[in-house]
């Protein structure tokens, strides 16, 4: 295939060419974030919401200037029983704030739904579980019921939109899951019976090793703790995923102005047992499928979007390459 004219071309010889990654959680709310995500690997992402549809506007950068941005797919603010201040990011949601009970009610849950979509929003993020990254709360206890859920999931679905869930304990996982979510991030607890259900229906699972690999590190004892309790036990859960043959999505979680590489997701999948090739997949071809975008990124391969990552290693005998690429090159830019 002869090359255009003035085509950059990028010297690769000794180095490894693999698809560009794609991060399937992240919390992206300045330019400065999303241009520290691409130049890392992550040439797609999904959003896992922000507080004032920031992610919005940062797809909408990626569209004009994709070498400052991950192509992404942006899920608008969180459904959760409190807003805080984000029932300030549209006046439609103001009326929110006059509820005692916060977010619950069908129709403030559908409310919720609703104003997303109008904002523009591709996918609706919501929780059945507290926090695991807040000392004061606790992330087993739960937040929605089944039918809260499913309410939800429902408004979201009349709309043509997928539904991504915070989740950690067993029963959240379970409620979140028949109630027919997208995706289960998180799930450090998810159970044998709810893995099956999420293979019978196809649901994902982005487990974030990545974020409960962080709390371990925390200067907050009680953070500290909870990172070095739950990281063994989502290794197991996401190791019994793969076994099972629920399909995974790698996800960093990364938020608060602080960007980890995707490439460090991948390593903790194949930490917890992957393949090295099975653990790749997880941020590139798996990544996709959740997305939509198996036709667009993921591949290198004719017609597809022109992203790459530039390796100075060998990534099947070491994943760990995969967080410090040599180049990007996003939409066939070389970054």
């Amino acid at each position: 295939m002869a090359v255009p004219e003035g085509a950059q071309a990028l010297e690769a010889h000794g180095r490894w060419i693999l698809p560009g990654l794609v991060d399937a959680h992240i919390h992206l709310s300045t330019a400065a974030e999303a241009r520290t995500a691409v130049r890392q690997g992550a040439t797609s992402a999904r959003s896992g919401s922000t507080s004032f549809y920031q992610d919005i506007a940062v797809r909408e950068l990626a569209r004009h200037s994709p070498d400052l941005a991950p192509r992404l797919t942006a899920a608008g603010v969180f459904v959760t029983p409190d807003l805080g201040e984000t029932v300030l990011a549209d006046p439609d949601l103001t009326p929110l704030a006059r509820l005692k009970d916060g977010v619950r009610s069908a129709e403030a849950l559908r409310r919720v739904v609703e104003v997303n979509v109008a904002r523009g929003a591709d996918v609706i993020k919501t929780r059945v579980n507290e926090r695991a990254g807040l000392p004061e709360q606790d992330p087993l206890a739960q937040v929605y019921s089944h039918e809260q859920l499913s309410e939800i999931v429902t408004a979201a679905r009349r709309r043509g939109k997928g539904v991504l869930c915070h989740s950690y304990s067993e029963q959240g996982c379970h409620d979140a899951v028949t109630a027919g979510i997208r995706s289960l991030e998180h799930g450090a607890f998810v159970g044998e019976r709810t893995l099956a259900e999420m293979r019978r229906r196809g649901t994902y699972f982005t487990p974030t090793l990545t974020a409960i690999a962080g709390l371990a590190e925390s200067s907050d004892p009680v953070l500290a703790e909870r990172g070095r309790t739950y990281l063994p036990v989502l290794k197991r859960a996401v190791l019994a995923a793969h076994e099972s043959g629920v399909p995974l999505a790698a996800g960093t979680d990364s938020s608060g102005g602080t960007v980890r590489p995707i490439g460090r997701e991948v390593e903790l999948m194949r930490a917890a047992g992957l393949p090295a090739l099975d653990a790749i997949r997880t941020a590139t071809t798996g990544a996709a499928r959740l997305l939509g975008l198996e036709r667009t990124v993921g591949r290198l391969a004719r017609g597809f979007a022109g992203d790459a990552i530039l390796l100075d290693g060998d990534p099947l005998a070491d994943v760990a390459v995969l967080t410090r690429p040599v180049r990007v090159v996003r939409a066939g830019i070389a970054l």
